[in-house]
């Protein structure tokens, strides 16, 4: 037989009434039995005699006599006192009041630690009540949180392109160099591979998305089954009439579309690495996405195992030969339409990124600030450019005075017969010379230099160009500023004898005339 519980039970025996524990309950027991022994164990004095069983109690003396049955057995005529369901139902509310009491005096404490608390008798004072949880809905408007999102999808695609996520991150600060904010991001849930575009307003996400969806349903000859997003009313008409199941997440809750969140936060963690690592400007940011969306699509992923993303899709194991330290120097050639013969054949840029249209690296020229397309490239990736600094290239000009009152008196530095040498050398090289058969003539013409003598106005002036930079820099700390009116002017003692000089010349060369001031001039 199986007990069911265990509890007190209270009997009445000749108007007496009686508690009995720790009574087993056994549904299938036909009759109550009482136990000799336990009765025994709680001071009780049994004595039969005579076919009579009496009870005695230590201090109320005989409480039960019975007689012995015809089956040996002494039955004892009592009824069961069924106030003490209702003395249960007393207890059990006074014990939820107490547990409610000390929740608040607690101040709100969980019902877990006001548990512990009893149980380990961490403290003094503390009842002892049934620290079962009861809904308070103080701590409701406290500490209510939300349900756990769970951190693994319970479902995912078998094929690809049966379910697709999108996010749209942005606006980011600052603008990109093409003036985009915002970037849409797509992920197929079977490969996890990833596409990139980028948006100067949220609202041309939707052609992005058509696009999209043209571009992987002629790609893969498989159609867009389910579309999972946000909310975007755009959206809805066209997915219905394509046959495209959409989903959408609730308000404020981005974890139900969690494969594409972790992404954006993984892209954008990675940007800001590479942005940092080289020093590049925050208006590059942009290229850092999409070569960030091209590299994940070649990393492992737990999604996915033993491949990529990219092999996922394609079926195709990828190759990363091409792969380059981003934003790393970058030599290209200049195309021959775009130079002359002794131009430069190479150009300085920084590398960004791929072109997908082209077998091509995309190029940032420092100079020209524009992007170039090109495959001819020479990486030098352990180095990186120096923004903080004007790469300015610096021209030394030689200034070549003209004196016309000494004509003729020019002095070279060679005879008079390699400056024709150096005619006729220009002239071969117009007729198309080899460039590299030049180049004594080219260091023949930069030495040929002809220099020519100050004219004589300018032997009253005095010249600094032999200052050394210690005197210059005095010059510079003690000029001062020349006066702007005659009063300034009368205050100084040289620009007084610099004026008395000055009219002292004009009187003695007689280069003025007396005359009276004109009526329209006031005096």
């Amino acid at each position: 037989m199986e007990v069911s519980g265990k509890g007190n039970v209270k009997i009445t025996f000749d108007g007496l009434t009686y508690t009995i524990a720790d009574v087993y309950l056994i549904p299938e027991l036909k009759n109550n039995l009482l136990s000799v022994g336990q009765l025994q164990e709680k001071g009780l004095t049994l004595m039969f005699g005579q076919d009579t069983c009496k009870v005695y109690h230590p201090t109320k003396g005989l409480i039960i006599q019975t007689q012995m049955k015809s089956n040996r057995m002494f039955t004892i005529c009592t009824k069961i006192d069924h106030s003490m369901e209702i003395e249960k139902k007393c207890l059990q509310t006074t014990s939820n009041n107490l547990s409610r009491l000390w929740h608040q005096r607690y101040g709100h404490l969980s019902y877990k630690g006001l548990h512990t608390l009893q149980e380990k008798k961490m403290v003094q004072g503390l009842p002892d009540f049934n620290a079962e949880k009861v809904t308070c809905v103080d701590c409701l408007n406290g500490k209510q949180t939300r349900h756990v999102i769970p951190s693994k999808a319970s479902w995912r695609a078998d094929t690809i392109l049966e379910l697709v996520h999108a996010d749209l991150c942005g606006p980011i600060s600052p603008p990109s160099s093409g003036g985009k904010r915002y970037f849409l991001s797509i992920i197929d849930d079977y490969s996890r591979k990833g596409w990139i575009y980028l948006l100067s307003n949220k609202s041309e996400a939707f052609d992005h998305f058509k696009s999209f969806k043209n571009m992987v349903e002629k790609e893969t000859d498989k159609n867009l089954k389910c579309f999972r997003t946000d909310s975007g009313g755009e959206f809805n008409k066209f997915l219905e009439d394509n046959g495209i199941r959409r989903q959408l997440t609730n308000a404020f809750t981005p974890q139900q579309n969690g494969v594409v969140e972790r992404r954006n936060r993984t892209i954008l963690n990675m940007v800001r690495s590479l942005l940092s690592a080289k020093g590049m400007p925050k208006e590059f940011w942009s290229e850092a996405v999409v070569w960030t969306c091209h590299i994940l699509n070649r990393c492992l992923t737990l999604a996915v195992k033993n491949m990529t993303p990219q092999e996922a899709w394609s079926k195709v194991k990828p190759s990363v030969e091409h792969l380059r330290v981003w934003g790393c120097i970058a030599h290209t050639d200049v195309p021959k339409q775009d130079r002359n013969k002794l131009d430069k054949r190479s150009t300085i840029c920084i590398f960004i990124g791929i072109c997908n249209n082209t077998k091509a690296y995309r190029l940032y020229n420092v100079e020209t600030k524009k992007v170039v397309i090109s495959r001819d490239v020479v990486f030098e990736e352990e180095k990186s450019w120096e923004w903080g600094k004007e790469h300015k290239q610096q021209i030394e000009i030689e200034l070549e005075w003209e004196d016309q009152t000494a004509e003729g008196t020019h002095e070279t530095d060679q005879p008079v017969g390699d400056l024709q040498n150096e005619d006729h050398t220009n002239e071969e090289d117009t007729h198309g010379g080899d460039v590299s058969g030049g180049t004594n003539s080219i260091e023949s013409n930069q030495a040929q230099r002809i220099t020519h003598r100050a004219p004589v106005w300018m032997t009253d002036y005095t010249s600094g160009e032999n200052l050394s930079e210690d005197e210059v820099n005095m010059v510079m700390v003690m000029g001062l500023e020349d006066p702007m009116t005659y009063e300034e002017a009368a205050q100084d003692n040289k620009w007084r004898l610099a004026m008395d000089s000055e009219m002292s010349s004009i009187i003695k060369n007689k280069t003025w005339t007396l005359t009276n001031l004109p009526r329209e001039v006031r005096r």
